[in-house]
């Protein structure tokens, strides 16, 4: 079953991200994978996440 995270969230994941490079580090504070820090990031490179 995928979990669903709010705009919010993945903004301040993404943010704590960019803020100290270290995702595995992010990763475990927010109790999220890697992976999915990875993805929102490049996502967010994208533009998916600007604001409405």
């Amino acid at each position: 079953m995928r979990r669903h995270y709010s705009l919010h969230f993945k903004h301040e994941v993404i943010r704590k991200a960019l803020e100290i490079k270290d995702y595995s580090l992010v990763a475990r504070k927010y109790r999220i994978s890697s992976l999915t820090i990875y993805r929102w990031l490049r996502e967010y490179k994208e533009g998916k996440y600007k604001a409405q």
